[in-house]
């Protein structure tokens, strides 16, 4: 029996960046997740985790960007 196919909308995106008080901030595109870390590491294996490690999943917002976990 084949595998069933995923589809992009089935997972959650992310993206992951800095707030303004130096903190990690990972959170879903669509606003339904997310969690504010100590550390980048932090923050990418909780967007792994939560997007079921798919490939793509999670983008980095620029250095520039300062991200907020409710925006």
């Amino acid at each position: 029996m084949p595998n069933p196919v995923r589809t992009s909308n089935a997972h959650h995106r992310f993206v992951i960046g800095l707030d303004g008080d130096g903190h990690w901030i990972a959170r879903d595109e669509q606003g339904q997740t997310g969690g504010v870390f100590a550390d980048r590491l932090s923050a990418i294996r909780f967007a792994t985790m939560e997007s079921d490690h798919q490939a793509g999943a999670i983008r980095f917002a620029p250095r520039s960007a300062r991200l907020s976990l409710f925006n």
